[in-house]
C-alpha cells in the first residue's frame, strides 16, 4: 500500500473535508492538488466530491451549534489559528445579503467555509438550500485547484520538467500559505 493506493487517498479527503469545515485550518485542495501529481485527474475530482461532501456534514454540524448557541460557536471560531473578528463580522454580513454568491465567492478568498456555517444557522436560514449550496462552492473552490495543478502538471510535462512538478506545487503552497499568514496577521 503506497502512496498511489486510492481508498487512502479517500480516507484522507473525507477526513480532511470534515475537520476543515469544523476546527481544522488547513484547506483539503492541499491534498487533492497532490492526488493530481499522484493519481491524476479524475482520482482527484472524486477526492474533492468526497472531501466536499464530508465538508457538509461538518458544516451541518457548525450550522447546529450556530443556530443552537451562537455566542459558544463564535467563541469556539475564534480559537482557530488565523480566525479575527474581522472574518466573524464579514461573514455575517455576507449571510445577511446575497449569502450563496458570498459562500463561493469566500471559499476563494480565504474566509473559511466553518464561519458561514455557523452565521448561516445563527441567521435561521434553511439547512438544507446551505448544503446544497455549500456543496456546490466546496466543489467550485477544490474543482479550480485542481484544474490549476492539472494545467501547471501538463506545462511542467510539456517543458520537461514533469520530476520538478512535487517541488513547484509546494512552493505554490508555501506562497499561498505565507500570503494568508501575512494578510491575516495584519488584520
Amino acid at each position: 500500500m503506497g502512496m498511489k493506493h486510492a481508498s487512502w487517498w479517500l480516507a484522507g479527503a473525507l477526513i480532511w473535508g470534515f475537520a476543515e469545515a469544523t476546527f481544522f485550518f488547513i484547506v483539503p485542495d492541499i491534498l487533492l492538488t497532490a492526488a493530481v501529481l499522484m493519481l491524476g485527474f479524475r482520482p482527484a475530482l472524486r477526492f474533492a466530491v468526497a472531501a466536499a461532501g464530508a465538508a457538509c456534514v461538518g458544516g451541518l454540524i457548525m450550522f447546529a451549534w450556530g443556530a443552537n448557541d451562537p455566542g459558544a460557536a463564535r467563541g469556539f471560531l475564534l480559537s482557530v489559528p488565523l480566525v479575527g473578528d474581522d472574518l466573524l463580522v464579514r461573514v455575517a454580513s455576507e449571510i445577511a445579503g446575497a449569502w450563496p454568491i458570498n459562500l463561493t465567492l469566500g471559499a476563494l478568498t480565504g474566509a473559511p467555509f466553518k464561519i458561514y456555517a455557523v452565521e448561516a444557522g445563527a441567521a435561521g436560514l434553511n439547512p438544507a438550500i446551505f448544503v446544497i449550496v455549500g456543496f456546490a462552492a466546496r466543489m467550485a473552490r477544490f474543482g479550480l485547484a485542481i484544474i490549476l495543478t492539472a494545467l501547471g502538471l501538463a506545462f511542467a510535462r510539456r517543458m520537461g520538467l514533469e520530476r520538478l512538478a512535487p517541488y513547484g506545487l509546494a512552493v505554490v503552497w508555501v506562497v499561498i500559505y505565507g500570503t494568508y499568514l501575512m494578510i491575516r496577521l495584519g488584520a
